[in-house]
């Protein structure tokens, strides 16, 4: 009886709400169509070489360097950095990052099971000896509104305090260097909250839990699959309980007055 009065209690306060929705909140799931989800490309410093990105003006112009093209799906990739000249005998800073041209940002943020692995490394077309460490990438780097994956190979400026030597400062280059790397896990976190996942996470989903937790509080099954389950678990406690109740009409609230909320699961202090 008292899970049944508080179930009515959150009822009454989420229709004062006036099915306040709030789109866009979370992503899809993993079933999705291979499509492109951004681009890899090499960047750096290799003696009087630099490549920072398509239309940076920090670019030379003696050298070739075109984005690779990343889809959402397990595959394994090759980018190349070609130079003309007289070649370096040094490398200063060498990094693999991985872009976007909207806010989907390539990050464990959009991502949380990304994994990056550099699988290869072949300096004037001849693979040089490399062993990727544990700290080499930064699934998380922000700069100027944007977030980025960046998998260092050499980092002698210790950018965002990642100091990493996986190949020699020493190593000469004469015409190009050629990495190829393993993209896995490219799917986003779970639509949590949006019940029946028609991309708006409102009190229509809220009025579904609260039904589905006063059946189980009256004696009856819940009426959830297993992945319906999963996405009202909003505390994670593999429970649905009057507690995520409170977080997803808190939730809702929280978006309709236009107060930034953070992302399901809820962290329970």
């Amino acid at each position: 009886m008292k899970t049944l009065k508080k179930v009515a209690a959150v009822l009454a306060a989420s229709m004062a709400l006036n099915a306040v929705a709030f789109t866009g909140a979370f992503s899809a799931s993993a079933e999705e169509d291979v499509t492109v989800i951004g681009t890899a490309s090499l960047k750096g410093q290799m003696g009087t070489y630099g490549y920072w990105g398509e239309g940076n003006t920090g670019n030379s112009e003696d050298l070739t360097n075109k984005p690779v093209q990343i889809t959402n799906e397990d595959k394994q990739y090759t980018a190349s950095w070609e130079i003309t000249g007289d070649g370096t005998g040094s490398i200063e800073f060498l990094m693999l990052e991985f872009d976007t041209n909207d806010d989907h940002f390539i990050t464990k943020d959009t991502y949380p099971d990304l994994a990056i692995t550099i699988d290869s490394v072949k300096v004037d077309g001849n693979e040089i000896d490399y062993k990727m460490s544990d700290n080499a990438v930064d699934y998380k780097y922000y700069a100027n509104d944007t977030g980025t994956t960046r998998a260092y190979l050499l980092n002698t400026w210790n950018a965002s305090g990642r100091k990493v030597t996986d190949i020699s400062a020493e190593t000469a280059v004469a015409q190009s260097v050629e990495v190829t790397f393993s993209v896995a896990n490219v799917y986003a976190a779970l639509p949590y909250g949006d019940l029946n996942e028609d991309g708006i996470v409102d009190t229509i989903d809220l009025l579904e839990l609260a039904l589905d937790v006063a059946q189980k509080g009256a004696g009856m099954g819940s009426s959830f699959d297993e992945r319906k389950t999963k996405l009202a678990d909003l505390d994670g406690n593999d429970t649905l309980d009057s507690m995520d109740i409170y977080y997803l009409l808190l939730h809702i609230a929280q978006s309709g007055a236009g107060i930034t909320v953070d992302p399901f699961p809820v962290t329970v202090k």
